[in-house]
């Protein structure tokens, strides 16, 4: 994406996945030719450990493991902690090392077995660049082939962003889901308004060179020297997983199978704007609503103690609810 171009999408709920690519194309480049980022290897871990009760043992130390998606991709996790699965997907322009570095895994991993994936695109896992790699029902196999190898048949699942937008289809849609907290999730369109804007035109501009790629007949070095940066620096692939959204369908909180904690910042203008269009509409969902006093988009993940105060008490108490599997 072109400099310029960043003050357009700048208060839209994916910022972070745009002005994070915006930075590295203006600050860095790669040889051209490839979409692709490279990826470091991953280490594999140790067999999981058993979930136990919270608190019967010392937390292991996190590991980082590897996983193989349905189309190849290689999805890459850390795993810690000890108690009920919780599997925690991250926003864009995010990773794995994000809930780290926000002292959630410090928080969470003695009383749960914390799971948590670089999403495809982001971090140390694969980064396709096309628009059928991320499509919906092949980012919610990712995070189920993520709960097999790390040894979980059911999981709770908090989700971020868009860690939550996906977090929703897998708790509308996966028996393995036993409840969910999503943090700054909306419900409805997957897009909408100016971001759905935003999205399309990008969509527009870099699939016909995504095509050409696969076709073998782009020619890089004939771009624009904007263009050519911003494919250099991976726009290819934020394009097509950007654009991949524009065919999630809707969902309700109607749709919702499992309890399911719906946190907004009370700050958070766009997201309140959301909440209102479901005022009297969540009696008889199994979605709870609540707002965080005071806190913005930024402040629902950056200060881990605002979301924690009401999700930690609500997965608490669903862990302790759930079935216990063999």
């Amino acid at each position: 994406m072109r400099c310029r171009d960043v003050a357009t999408v700048r208060r839209l709920k994916i910022v972070s996945i745009l002005l994070a690519l915006a930075a590295s194309a203006c600050a860095t480049s790669r040889p051209s030719g490839s979409p692709q980022t490279p990826t470091a290897p991953a280490a594999t871990g140790a067999p999981a450990a058993a979930s136990t009760a919270a608190g019967t043992q010392k937390p292991p130390a996190t590991t980082r493991r590897t996983a193989t998606a349905k189309d190849g991709t290689r999805l890459v996790y850390d795993m810690t902690g000890t108690g009920p699965f919780l599997v925690m997907l991250h926003g864009g322009g995010q990773a794995a090392r994000s809930w780290a570095d926000r002292d959630y895994v410090t928080k969470l991993k003695d009383k749960f077995t914390l799971v948590t994936p670089d999403a495809r695109g982001s971090g140390e896992s694969g980064k396709p660049a096309t628009l059928e790699a991320y499509a919906l029902d092949t980012l919610i196999a990712d995070v189920l082939t993520v709960a097999d190898a790390a040894g979980a048949k059911q999981f709770h699942l908090w989700g971020f962003g868009h860690g939550a937008t996906i977090g929703r289809y897998l708790a509308a849609r996966s028996d393995r889901v036993l409840s969910a907290v999503l943090v700054a999730n909306e419900f409805g369109p997957a897009l909408s308004g100016t971001v759905k804007d935003a999205v399309t035109g990008m969509r527009a501009k870099w699939q016909p060179l995504v095509d050409q790629q696969k076709a073998g007949t782009l020619k890089v070095d004939a771009l624009p020297l904007s263009d050519r940066t911003a494919w250099d620096n991976g726009i290819a692939i934020s394009a097509m997983s950007l654009g991949a959204m524009l065919d999630y369908p809707p969902l309700e909180p109607s749709e919702i199978k499992v309890p399911t904690l719906w946190l907004v910042g009370a700050a958070d203008t766009s997201g309140m704007e959301n909440v209102k269009a479901y005022e009297g509409k969540l009696a008889g969902t199994k979605v709870t609503f609540k707002a965080m006093s005071g806190a913005s988009y930024t402040d629902s993940f950056g200060k881990s103690d605002v979301p924690l105060a009401d999700a930690l008490p609500f997965l608490t108490a669903q862990a302790g609810a759930a079935p216990k599997t063999p």
